[in-house]
């Protein structure tokens, strides 16, 4: 029987990555013929359209609610018993976290103890923090990592620089989000992994991401298909599905040295 994970992608702040990081780890593990659960907390149901599977889904609940710490409970209960099930089969999970979500879970997972139910289930945990070279995304990065990891302390963390904004060796000394990625995202990656998520255009992938395309799907789509889904001409169609398979691959090849399906990443400890 495999062993089963639990991978998290998450960072309080949006616009991260995010939702990114948790389709190319679902692609992945599809590749991979890895059973994978699939959930979210937050609203948005954009993983769910692009996988078209059904997602589990904890949505955030109603401020007066939140005063009732057995109400935000019983709301995770549903991602629990996805995780116990799981680990019973071999499978693993993935979570997605929202905006302004992980602190919901950070707590959900200290008021249950999670950790122990994961080292008694033998599930070990992945937490995946997306970040672009700007200092409040950084920052926030560090504090879910910080916050997350006080509640399940044997999870690995795995930092994933977006290059989105540009290359984070660029970053001028000087300025604020140097300062930020100095002093709470290099103490961070003295005990992490650190993987690279180039920049990915926007027009070439926009269109396909509208369209709740797979990266995966994509890669293999006839230039024809590519042509009728973004509307453009051939020679056009040609580049942008080149530029979303050489991301897929890029991205793939960083994920191979964390994810447990994949030989390299099978070294968690």
């Amino acid at each position: 029987m495999a062993m089963p994970h639990l991978i998290i992608v998450a960072n309080e702040k949006g616009g991260q990555g995010k939702s990114l990081a948790a389709l190319a780890v679902a692609d992945h593990a599809y590749l991979h013929e890895a059973p994978l659960g699939v959930a979210q907390v937050d609203a948005q149901h954009r993983l769910a359209h692009a996988l078209g599977r059904n997602v589990l889904t904890i949505a955030p609940v109603a401020k007066d609610a939140r005063r009732d710490p057995a109400a935000e409970a019983r709301s995770f209960t549903p991602l629990y018993t996805m995780i116990e099930k799981a680990a019973g089969r071999g499978a693993s999970v993935l979570i997605d976290t929202g905006a302004n979500q992980a602190t919901r879970l950070a707590h959900w997972s200290g008021l249950v103890d999670l950790a122990e139910d994961l080292a008694q289930w033998k599930v070990k945990t992945t937490l995946i923090v997306p970040y672009v070279a700007e200092a409040e995304g950084m920052r926030q990065a560090a504090q879910t990592a910080t916050l997350l990891l006080d509640r399940i302390p044997q999870a690995r963390l795995v930092l994933v620089e977006n290059e989105r904004d540009g290359l984070f060796t660029n970053l001028h000394p000087a300025s604020d989000a140097a300062g930020v990625h100095r002093t709470m995202i290099a103490p961070l990656k003295a005990q992490a992994t650190t993987l690279r998520m180039p920049a990915i255009e926007a027009g070439s992938w926009r269109p396909f991401e509208a369209a709740r395309c797979r990266f995966v799907q994509v890669a293999q789509m006839p230039v024809e298909k590519v042509m009728t889904v973004t509307g453009l001409p051939r020679p056009e169609a040609k580049i942008v599905r080149g530029d979303v398979a050489g991301w897929t691959a890029t991205v793939f090849e960083e994920l191979d040295r964390v994810l447990p399906w994949s030989k390299r990443g099978g070294g968690h400890g």
